[in-house]
């Protein structure tokens, strides 16, 4: 007996499945995971809220009264988790014709770099545009700026100039001067440093020459002594090929909320399905996440590269 349209229509959705699943297994290189924070929600709409801080001590002299702050609500920051699909079909005659091959090369892999690329785009773009999106404190989420409850300073979190050993150290010394609400100095060190691949020889001189980089000098490179960071890198960042161009962060990734959000519903799944009108099978491929950063002048500082 020869194949049904039944038997075609059987094979694929068993199979559709299986290979669906054996590619959402395989090992894809991922970089955002190295960058973001994830955070399961249930709901669309996740609500961040930054608390503020109690005033500082003060002495206390006999028969004034004291001071009795609360602990209340800062800022807040929304994060819209969003449905991102891929669809994709094929129809009967490529099943018939070549039905294991059709779906593996249809509803396997391709299907689920599709996806992940969509991903990785969303998480770059928030560090690439942090430079020009305005936080929940109301300035850009890398400013010099960043307004504090209770103090009359700033945390200042944006670094300037290209990835050299100059610009590197003065970028970590910034982490010395970040502030809680009370302006109270903030236990908070550099762990990583995030920048594209193609500045990674660059960072590899700066962090792990014996001497100092791009100097014609004998001065003992000590960039990385002090408060010492990993390189972390992510093609999707933002990269001018004419100028060579690129923004750079160091990350506190000890702090649960440095860096990005990613504030996820349902994790990856595949939905197929039969077009009896034309004998199309028809899939797509879904996801529910949303991205965003929530912790104003904390756990980043940032340089646009330029």
């Amino acid at each position: 007996m020869g194949t049904k349209i039944s038997d075609i229509q059987r094979n694929t959705e068993a199979g559709s499945d299986m290979i669906f699943n054996r590619a959402a297994k395989l090992p894809m290189k991922k970089y955002y995971p190295q960058i973001v924070t994830e955070k399961q929600q249930v709901k669309q709409i996740g609500n961040y809220d930054t608390m503020g801080d109690l005033g500082p001590a003060g002495k206390h002299t006999p028969g004034d009264t004291i001071v009795f702050d609360k602990i209340q609500q800062l800022d807040r920051t929304t994060i819209t988790s969003e449905t991102v699909v891929k669809g994709v079909e094929a129809d009967m005659e490529a099943l018939e014709y070549d039905l294991y091959d059709t779906v593996n090369k249809t509803f396997g892999t391709p299907l689920i770099k599709r996806l992940l690329t969509m991903k990785e785009k969303a998480v770059a773009d928030v560090y690439n545009d942090s430079f020009a999106s305005t936080g929940a404190d109301g300035v850009y989420q890398m400013s010099a700026t960043h307004p504090l409850q209770r103090s009359a300073l700033y945390n200042d979190n944006l670094a300037t100039g290209g990835l050299t050993p100059e610009n590197l150290v003065l970028a970590k010394n910034k982490f010395n001067f970040i502030y809680d609400q009370a302006g109270e100095p903030f236990d908070t060190e550099p762990t990583h440093l995030l920048n594209h691949p193609n500045k990674l020889y660059v960072a590899l001189q700066i962090l792990q020459s014996q001497l100092m980089a791009f100097q014609l000098s004998n001065t003992m490179n000590t960039v990385n002594d002090v408060m010492p960071v990993k390189i972390v890198t992510n093609r999707y960042l933002d990269f001018n090929t004419t100028t060579e161009v690129s923004p750079w962060f160091l990350l506190d990734r000890t702090m649960e909320d440095a860096g990005v959000i990613l504030q996820t519903k349902k994790g990856l799944r595949l939905k197929t399905w039969w077009v009896n009108e034309n004998e199309v099978y028809r899939g797509t491929a879904i996801e529910i996440y949303g991205v965003g950063m929530v912790s104003m002048g904390y756990g980043i500082v940032g340089s646009t590269g330029a």
